[in-house]
Formats: C-alpha cells, sequence, structure tokens
C-alpha cells in the first residue's frame, strides 16, 4: 500500500550527501537576494544567501574569528564546498549544519537592517532550519543557541542527561556543554567540564553509602580519581599513569564512560531521596 506523500516524505531513507547538496544549494547556489534601483523599483534577485552574508553581514560578525570573509571561514573550517564533497562524513555534515544554523540565524538578524536588499522569500530560511533539524534529529543530535554568545550549537541528545538537567538546574548547562559536537576530541575541555561536575557527585556520595548502590558510586569516584578529572590539575599525584598516557581518543572514551556513570549516580541519588518516603509510606498502608 502506498503512503500518502505526507509520510513519505519526512526525511526519506536516503544518503545524508544528498540531504548536504539540498541545503547548500539553499544557500549557496539559490539566488533569493534582490536589490532595489534609484527609483526604488525591485530588481530581479541576483544573490545568494551566502553572498548577502560574506558582503553585507560578515565583517562586524562575532563568529568570524580572523577570518576576513565567510569565503576564508569555510576554508578556515575545512567547510567549503570542494572539501565537504572529497572528504564528506558524517562528523563534516554536522559541521557544516552547525555553521549553516549559525548563518541563516545572523542572515535573519540582520537582512532587516539593509534598506537596499530584500529577500525574495523569507519562507526559505525555515526551509534550511528545518531540513538541518530534520538531518539532526534523524542522526541522535538537536541544537541550541547560546544567548550569552549568539552562537548555535548542536549537541548529541541523551534522555537520561536531559531528565537530571531538569532537576538540576546547577548543572543543567554543564550537561549539555559535555555533549556539544564540536568538543569531540577535545579532552582538555571535557576533563574541565567534568571537574565541574564532580563537586556534584561530591554533595550527594554519602546518600550511596550502606545501599546497593555504593559500588556505582565508588567506581565513578575511582574513575574521577584516576583519570585526573577531579582535581584537572597539571601534576595530580592521585592520577593514574595509565590513564595519563594512554592514547587521546581512549582517554576521552574513559571521559565518556566517566559522564555515563556520573548520570547513574544523579539518577540514583533521586531514587534514594524518596526511598525512605516509600518505605514509610509501605508500612502505613493497610
Amino acid at each position: 500500500m502506498r503512503r500518502p506523500i505526507s509520510k513519505r516524505n519526512i526525511l526519506p531513507d536516503t544518503n545524508l550527501f544528498d540531504e548536504y547538496q539540498k541545503i547548500e544549494f539553499l544557500f549557496s547556489e539559490n539566488k533569493c537576494i534582490g536589490t532595489f534601483n534609484q527609483f526604488g523599483r525591485v530588481l530581479s534577485p541576483e544573490f545568494t544567501l551566502e553572498q548577502y552574508l560574506n558582503d553585507l553581514a560578515f565583517s562586524d560578525w562575532n563568529l568570524r574569528g580572523t577570518a576576513i570573509s565567510f569565503y576564508n571561514m569555510r576554508d578556515e573550517l575545512n567547510l567549503n564546498k570542494d572539501k565537504i564533497s572529497k572528504g564528506f562524513t558524517v562528523d563534516i555534515f554536522i559541521d557544516f549544519i552547525e555553521l549553516c544554523l549559525n548563518c541563516i540565524y545572523r542572515i535573519d538578524k540582520t537582512i532587516s537592517t539593509h534598506n537596499n536588499v530584500y529577500l525574495s522569500d523569507r519562507a526559505l530560511l525555515n526551509v534550511i532550519i528545518e531540513n538541518c533539524k530534520a538531518v539532526l534529529v534523524n542522526l541522535g543530535y538537536g541544537s541550541d543557541l547560546n544567548k550569552r554568545t549568539g552562537e548555535i550549537y548542536v549537541y548529541a541528545t541523551n534522555n537520561i542527561a536531559t531528565a537530571v538537567a531538569e532537576n538540576n538546574e546547577d548543572i543543567a548547562e554543564s550537561l549539555v556543554e559535555y555533549r556539544r559536537h564540536d568538543l569531540k576530541g577535545n579532552t582538555k575541555k571535557k576533563g574541565e567540564i567534568l571537574c565541574t561536575l564532580y563537586k556534584k557527585l561530591e554533595s550527594i556520595e554519602k546518600q550511596f553509602k550502606g545501599t546497593t548502590y555504593e559500588g556505582l558510586a565508588k567506581d565513578t569516584t575511582f574513575l574521577f580519581n584516576k583519570t585526573g578529572i577531579r582535581h584537572w590539575v597539571e601534576q595530580d599525584k592521585i592520577a593514574s599513569k595509565t590513564f595519563l598516557k594512554m592514547e587521546p581518543d581512549s582517554l576521552e572514551g574513559w571521559y565518556d564512560r566517566t559522564y555515563d556513570l556520573f548520570l547513574s549516580c544523579m539518577v540514583i541519588s533521586s531514587y534514594l531521596e524518596v526511598k525512605k518516603e516509600i518505605e514509610d509510606i509501605k508500612r502505613r498502608l493497610c
């Protein structure tokens, strides 16, 4: 039985490179930016979103770093068309989506400030955003805006981390930051975040003593100590040489396991907080 178009066309089973080409076309090839002549008459669109960003919205963009043009920025990020096409991977595609979402956010915020240009179809921006987000969801990722920096970042979704964050606002930002896609391979930054999270574990550690879950807490603390995360100093006397001499990829794997165990401790901690009340209710039931 054939399904209606509305159900068949929700991110169809196709290769990711096809999805990349769709987004790239809308962003850098589709001419949707127009100008006005000296009499205020609308001229046909002759420029792309990418050209607008490069020519009119790039020089004062806080995310440009030291790049001197948007094209230079794509080169420095290894995200120009040629490099993406030749070395296409899931990670590269996600990097491109993150860049694209930031570009669309920048365009949306600035285009109304330029009286001499117009966007032929503003819905086009939403199409790009929706396509990017659909791909991210399919790959197990989400995106959010850092309101302090005005930067959109992509992160790996984790239902347990989301639940823990909802009940612990003091570490919510760190829980999401650890899963940012652009932190893959950055053991230094991940270590700093885990060091912050350990302070939370330290505050609930006593709850586990004498319970079935004491071993979980001890193993988690063991990893925080022996990987050098707990104190995060250059000369850590507690850290094990086994971890300190590991290859970065292997060390990052242990950091990720430590993060997952930390989440398990936080979930169990919530249960232990209400366990006594549950036991009391059980005793009072007729």
